[in-house]
């Protein structure tokens, strides 16, 4: 079981890319700073109609709203407020109109959260109405899309707050004289109930001023040099390297990915392997699983780091993980892929155990239970099984990245870090957690409310 969902995000992290960072392409609207990484969040949490970008600084019209509305009732069952039966009035035009539609809506929710006397009291209260430099609430003033957005994503944090809700994540603290470091055990999925985080998690991400990832994922030469590295270079093809049997077998899965078979024919077995493995974890039908709307957890602090101008720091990069995995003996490759391969045929049998084990991972992370998903994991065993895949992905690398970690405590700076990894990095007897507290370093569990 640990073999076939090990390995899930690396690709993952290929296919998604720089395509998550907001930039600004010519002709698109221009987004202010202070905004983008709150309207980040709002899209992560659902909290934003179809193609908004397009309109955020036209008012809003009644089907954006709703749709709005629809992910702020989803987000207030998520953070466990049970609705009553209140048929919800919308309004639109002014801002006041706007915030009344979304109180409104919070009426209809249990008595968990203190939603104040009145709609004015609690927008204040909450921080999401604050006035400009004269004090002057605006309510008046026609409300865009991008306001509508900004009020509804600051509802669900105060929300969250008030009920301690959000993904908590696997968290540690560690520090010397100079600095503090963070240690965020990520699982490389993207998930709706994995947003938002927790006000804990995210005063973590705010209090951060350099964050550290195994990759940075705007580095797109490395991007190209990860995805060469993929591709047979030297004039042979897929076809030429595996048996016919496992041949076929191959072109007919990746075909019901859209996936021609002279495409195909091009990709190294370690490759389609590890996409195998992304793909046989995923939930959903196979549309649902060639793409994914929602960031893996890495790709969303990076991009939230980016956007609030935080140092971004690169522990091993594309290149690295590149020839990490070519380094593969082939014939390993293969017995990889035909792993994979048999995974997806039988689908219903063993796609149900590998979905319930990411599906215990998600809650486990969305809890901060770090010891279950350290049981779970599996990870020490493997590794006793000698496995080529587990030793490549865990010995090296866990030993590589304490060293880091080392590294940006021993900074004179007196800087904040935050370093971002696969969780599987942190746990087990010779990972990330228990060598540094045998180089005698205090590590602390951090909380996530």
């Amino acid at each position: 079981m640990f073999k076939k969902v090990c390995s899930v995000g690396f690709l993952l992290w290929t296919m998604l890319g720089s395509s998550m960072i907001y930039g600004q392409e010519p002709g698109q609207i221009v987004i202010p700073r202070w905004a983008k990484s709150d309207l980040l969040t709002a899209e992560v949490s659902g909290l934003v109609p179809t193609d908004y970008v397009k309109y955020l600084n036209q008012p809003i019209n009644e089907e954006q709203l709703t749709q709005i509305i629809e992910g702020l009732k989803g987000q207030c069952r998520q953070a466990g407020l049970n609705e009553q039966e209140v048929k919800s009035i919308i309004q639109i035009g002014t801002r006041e109109q706007v915030l009344s539609s979304y109180y409104n809506v919070l009426q209809g929710f249990d008595g968990r959260v203190d939603f104040k006397k009145d709609m004015i009291s609690y927008m204040q209260y909450a921080g999401v109405i604050k006035g400009d430099e004269k004090g002057n609430l605006n309510l008046e003033k026609p409300c865009t899309v991008q306001d509508a957005i900004l009020f509804a994503n600051r509802i669900v944090t105060d929300i969250y707050k008030q009920t301690e809700a959000g993904a908590k994540g696997f968290v540690w603290e560690v520090s010397d004289e100079n600095n503090t470091v963070y240690l965020l055990g990520t699982i490389h999925l993207g998930r709706q109930e994995l947003y938002p985080f927790s006000a804990g998690l995210n005063n973590i991400l705010e209090k951060a001023d350099k964050v550290a990832f195994e990759v940075d994922f705007n580095n797109q030469r490395e991007q190209v040099y990860f995805y060469q590295k993929q591709m047979y270079l030297d004039d042979t093809t897929l076809k030429e390297h595996l048996d016919e049997e496992t041949y076929i077998r191959t072109v007919e899965v990746f075909k019901q990915y859209g996936m021609l078979e002279e495409e195909i024919n091009r990709y190294k077995p370690w490759a389609l392997s590890n996409t195998l493995a992304t793909l046989n974890v995923n939930t959903g039908d196979k549309e649902d699983h060639a793409t994914t709307s929602l960031p893996v957890i890495d790709l969303y602090v990076y991009t939230k780091a980016l956007l609030e101008n935080k140092e971004i720091l690169e522990i091993e990069g594309y290149n690295f993980q590149a020839d990490l995995f070519d380094g593969l003996d082939e014939a390993y490759q293969i017995e990889s892929l035909k792993t994979n391969l048999d995974a997806f045929k039988s689908e219903d049998e063993i796609n149900v155990e590998s979905v319930t084990l990411v599906n215990e991972w998600v809650k486990q992370f969305i809890e901060g239970n770090i010891e279950a998903f350290a049981t779970s994991y599996g990870k020490d065993q493997a590794l006793e099984n000698d496995d080529p895949l587990m030793k490549l992905l865990f010995e090296n690398r866990d030993e590589r990245m304490t060293d880091k970690i080392v590294e940006y405590l021993g900074d004179k700076e007196n800087a904040t870090y935050l370093v971002t990894v696969g969780a599987g990095h942190m746990v087990g007897k010779e990972g990330i957690i228990n060598r540094l507290k045998n180089l005698r370093y205090t590590i602390n569990v951090v909380g996530g409310n």
